[in-house]
């Protein structure tokens, strides 16, 4: 029959005296319906209960979230830089140093230096060039590169620094030394001196022995004088050898190289 007070109802199919029943969230219609009847495998539903699902929804999403871990996860890996096995190829290691961002060749490497380094600073560019190799072999990003080059060139400046500073202490107590024994440097005693060393250094070896002198460190690159004994050895042995040699005027030979000149080719008693 047609309900007076709601006509529509019979129209629609649904008896006015009809419950109509909540939407299907997944959750048991109350508690009759066990939302896991199709789950056959017994391990599964103990681990279903085991984590205190009651519906299906809950349980799916939790699924979904575990899947979206586990994509995110597959994408981090396939991006990250894993160091191959310690008995890897040397094809793995260049694949593994060029995703670094190690350079193609040595040559990639571009150096720039460091800050504050001395005036006159020698910079060993056949160095720099070995280095870059090395740097290369050893896998270094150019970042890396640049660090250990800028400490390495900061080290040979401070060594640099340390050396010249020795070598004008030595100079000083060597001029010291030497005005000591033969007077002051523009006296007839100490210009006598020196031109008798100098005689002895043109007749013993001339150029090739202040070489070896520069070389053993008994003088200065420049010069300088730095032994002392050895200086005033070489005057007693000039005047030894070659007293018949008269000096011209004053105490000194006349000749085309001062004395001085080839004992000292820089004033070694400058301040």
């Amino acid at each position: 029959m047609m309900d007076p007070a709601n006509p529509g109802a019979a129209m629609a199919g649904t008896p006015a005296d009809a419950t109509v029943p909540p939407a299907n969230d997944g959750s048991p219609a109350g508690g009759a319906t066990d939302f896991l009847a199709g789950l056959r495998n017994a391990e599964s539903r103990q681990w279903v209960e085991s984590k205190g699902y009651k519906a299906l929804d809950p349980l799916v999403e939790s699924a979904r979230h575990a899947d979206r871990l586990q994509t995110e996860y597959n994408e981090l890996k396939a991006r990250a830089l894993i160091p191959p096995a310690a008995d890897a190829g040397p094809e793995e290691w260049q694949a593994f140093h060029a995703r670094l961002g190690r350079p193609e060749t040595a040559e990639g490497y571009e150096f720039r230096m460091p800050q504050g380094l001395p005036e006159g600073f020698a910079y060993d560019s056949d160095s720099a060039g070995a280095y870059r190799s090395w740097a290369h072999e050893a896998g270094l990003t150019p970042r890396q590169a640049q660090s250990l080059h800028d400490r390495f060139v900061q080290h040979q400046a401070g060594q640099q620094s340390t050396y010249v500073q020795a070598i004008v202490e030595r100079g000083e107590a060597a001029q010291a030394a030497l005005t000591k024994a033969w007077g002051d440097r523009n006296s007839q005693a100490f210009r006598q001196n020196v031109e008798f060393a100098d005689r002895f250094i043109r007749q013993n070896g001339g150029e090739a022995l202040i070489g070896e002198l520069k070389s053993n460190g008994l003088l200065s690159p420049d010069g300088y004088v730095l032994s002392p004994a050895l200086a005033q050895a070489m005057a007693r042995a000039g005047r030894a050898l070659y007293a018949e040699d008269q000096f011209a005027t004053g105490g000194v030979a006349a000749q085309s190289r001062s004395a001085a000149e080839t004992l000292y080719p820089v004033d070694p008693f400058r301040r």
